[in-house]
């Protein structure tokens, strides 16, 4: 049986409204109790000629059920019917069947119009019926588990920050017509772009989206810290395996600090997923930041501007007022909103007038119903309080952060925005936030502020959530960050404030702009501060400071061991800036004369093992400039190091090898014409008077294969032509290899499946009966 639990009484309403519409074949209608005298559903206004009463009562006695229903009674006579039903949300007995009926026998042909909650699962349980179930998302969410398993690692990859309240958010989610679209753009092209302003609802739609592929076998990818490379390289090669990937706010949250290659990261990650059948990817991003995007990078305009990938912009304009109705009321029924508090919105109807407000979205919705802020409000000004929130939007976090907060709750609030956009480990947090609190005064250090802090925030400004194992907070939703942004920039003395507590080097980079960036590195590697900042990693550490040092000339004794292990063991770490000097800048610098001398480089570098140590597991491009580097300065300094062309020798071989075996053929597909490989390898003939095509696939996939094979060729010759001739002259390639075809494949089934598509047509809202809505809220 399903799980008919987690249905509110507006919910099971409509799931008996599409019950009952199939069962009758007949178009019902839902109507307000007050308007009616109690009908839930009829056919028709005037003539009543069928009405559907719907008792919830799943978690209630029968005998309240009786009491309730005599109470219909005389209302049905008024209305006479030609045939009254009653849908129940309990199990019945045969007694019970007997005895509603014979309550209703004027208007019941049979006891067959008393339909049970067993009677309802027996008809969902009809693989006919399976759209009735799939439309009511409740039903397949809870019924498939996949709640339980949101943190099993082989279904849910990397998914703990965002499923950590997903108990909470399927309560509140309505499936809109723009999800229900939403699935079928997935179905039919498996990319999808969800933008749209903040707060609409993209991460949500997101988020149910991908239990949904969930249920349906899918395993889940997710990330929100920019790792798009990392991601594509994590998919399965197999072809079989189905894979949903989900990059929340994949340009927003950490635009900031994007590589400039993350465009043509992500367009290589979308067009691996389109070109895989069983893989999907949701993207989602606000949409002024997707217009920067595309300002931003020409490739990433141009493969949108070319409909590649389908874009769906949620617009508040497009939910309707009845699917506002039913998102607002499931934040009221979930939150336990109090009577007093509700009645607050019955009066006058007032519902209608939040449901309507032009400013409306879920986010609003979200914070005023959330326990500690309403309850600041008496219940007969609630009402007043939507409405002023709604009217002014942009208040929400000043009131609360200007208002409402303690002095320390702010001062942890801005470290921990100078911190992250999205969530730090607790301990790094905790330590930066005590540097923060030393400076300032009147501050009780006998009581534990941390844990006090923690507290009152929690569930109302941050989260606190588990992350593999170890605590993270970051605030409750990234309207907070958006507000605290421009607190932040705006408030000189608390930035100061901040600024001179910062003991973590992230905070460097939100705190100071570029433009400022570089004199205060200077200043804090001249000084020795620097030493006093913890790192993400000890490689990071040492290529920074490295990296500082080569760039300002810096001498000082006390960095000598930091540059040996940058050396031995931090050359080419990989850290998305464009800030600091390449990893090729570095060694350049460092086999300059001053430099050189003073960190006494030439002990490092006439030692075999530490050379082969440090060209060792670098991608080709990395190997092949940095024994470029390298043979310049052995000739120089008239070097001759046999050992150093056997090192290359060895490296630059496996080098090739490796970086073949990892190549991914989709990615050279689109400079060919698939149409026409695919022509060419089709024959054409005639049976029985009709003319078919005979596509011979494993040819087209093997003439793709020699074209891409003599590319990669080229390329590999054209990457070895700036190696010096007498290191090229000793390097044996590979006579021969395979490619992984898997990628190739792919492109010539996609070019076969897919089809051109204009715009899709957008779900337009027509006239909502204001019925519907009273329906909703007056009962």
């Amino acid at each position: 049986m399903f799980n008919y639990h987690n249905l509110n009484d507006v919910e099971f309403e409509e799931l008996c409204k599409d019950v009952m519409e199939r069962k009758l074949s007949a178009s019902l209608r839902l109507f307000s109790r007050g308007r009616d005298g109690g009908i839930d559903l009829t056919d028709n206004t005037y003539t009543h000629n069928i009405i559907v009463q719907v008792k919830h009562y799943i978690r209630s006695k029968y005998s309240n059920l009786r009491t309730s229903l005599r109470n219909e009674v005389e209302k049905v006579r008024m209305w006479h019917p030609n045939q009254y039903f009653v849908c129940c949300g309990m199990e019945l007995t045969d007694g019970n069947i007997r005895e509603i009926y014979e309550m209703f026998l004027d208007f019941m042909p049979t006891d067959k119009n008393v339909v049970t909650l067993n009677e309802i699962d027996e008809f969902l349980q009809n693989p006919e019926n399976t759209d009735i179930v799939r439309k009511h998302h409740k039903l397949w969410l809870y019924s498939s588990n996949i709640l339980s398993e949101v943190y099993n690692q082989n279904i849910f990859i990397d998914c703990e920050t965002l499923f950590c309240d997903i108990d909470e958010d399927s309560r509140f989610f309505v499936p809109t017509k723009i999800y229900e679209q939403c699935v079928e753009l997935l179905d039919n092209n498996g990319l999808l772009m969800i933008t749209g302003g903040p707060g609409v609802g993209k991460t949500i739609t997101s988020k149910m989206l991908v239990l949904y592929y969930a249920t349906q076998g899918y395993r889940v990818r997710y990330t929100t810290n920019g790792d798009i490379n990392d991601i594509k390289k994590s998919l399965s090669s197999e072809k079989e395996t189905k894979e949903i990937v989900l990059l929340d706010d994949c340009l927003g949250q950490h635009y900031f600090n994007m590589k400039q290659t993350q465009e043509n990261e992500l367009l290589s990650l979308i067009k691996y997923v389109k070109l895989s059948n069983n893989k999907k990817l949701i993207l989602n991003s606000r949409i002024t930041i997707f217009n920067e995007a595309k300002e931003r990078s020409i490739d990433f305009n141009i493969f949108f501007q070319q409909k590649k990938i389908r874009i769906y912009t949620i617009n508040m304009d497009d939910i309707t007022p009845l699917e506002k109705a039913k998102i607002f009321y499931n934040h009221l029924k979930f939150k336990n909103i109090p009577s007093d508090y509700y009645n607050s919105i019955k009066e006058n109807k007032h519902y209608l007038k939040i449901v309507q407000h032009k400013n409306y979205t879920p986010r609003i919705i979200e914070h005023v119903t959330y326990e500690h802020n309403y309850l600041k409000e008496t219940p007969t000004l609630y009402f007043n309080y939507i409405f002023d929130t709604l009217a002014n939007p942009n208040d929400i976090w000043k009131n609360e952060f200007e208002q409402r907060l303690l002095d320390i709750d702010r001062a942890f609030l801005s470290t921990l925005y100078s911190l992250t956009d999205t969530n730090v480990e607790h301990d790094i947090f905790k330590k930066c936030f005590y540097k923060r609190l030393s400076r300032m005064k009147n501050i009780d250090f006998t009581i534990d502020n941390w844990s006090l802090v923690l507290s009152r925030l929690n569930q109302s400004i941050i989260n606190i959530i588990d992350l593999k194992g170890k605590k993270h907070i970051g605030v409750i939703n990234p309207s907070v960050n958006d507000y605290l942004k421009i607190v932040f920039m705006n408030n000189s003395l608390e930035l100061d404030e901040v600024r001179n507590s910062i003991c973590y080097f992230a905070q460097f980079e939100r705190c100071y702009s570029k433009e400022e960036l570089p004199h205060i590195y200077h200043q804090y590697i001249v000084s020795e501060k620097i030493n006093e900042i913890e790192f993400f990693s000890v490689d990071q550490k040492n290529y920074f400071i490295t990296a500082q040092i080569c760039k300002n000339g810096i001498i000082n004794v006390n960095y000598s061991e930091i540059i040996t292990d940058y050396l031995n063991n931090s050359y080419c770490y990989n850290y998305s800036t464009v800030n600091w000097l390449t990893h090729f800048e570095i060694i350049n610098s460092l086999l300059s004369d001053e430099l050189y001398s003073f960190y006494s480089i030439n002990q490092f570098i006439n030692k075999q093992d530490n050379i082969k140590n440090l060209m060792c597991n670098l991608n080709l491009d990395e190997l092949i400039f940095t024994i470029n580097l390298l043979n310049d300065f052995f000739k120089i300094k008239k070097m001759n190091f046999y050992w150093f062309k056997l090192i290359c020798k060895e490296l630059m071989e496996d080098t090739i090898i490796d970086y073949i075996e990892n190549i991914d053929t989709s990615d050279y597909c689109d400079n060919y014409d698939i149409g026409e490989l695919i022509r060419e390898n089709t024959k054409r003939y005639w049976f029985r008077g009709d003319e078919e095509d005979d596509i011979d696939k494993d040819s087209a996939v093997s003439d793709l294969e020699k074209k891409i094979s003599a590319d990669i060729e080229k390329e590999i010759q054209e990457k070895l032509s700036s190696l010096e001739e007498n290191i090229i002259n000793i390097l044996t390639l590979p006579e021969s290899y395979s490619l992984n075809t898997i990628g190739i494949e792919n492109a010539i089934d996609s070019y076969l499946k897919d089809t051109d598509y204009d715009d899709y047509d957008r779900y337009s809202s027509s006239e909502v009966f204001i019925t519907e809505i009273e329906a909703i809220f007056e009962r």
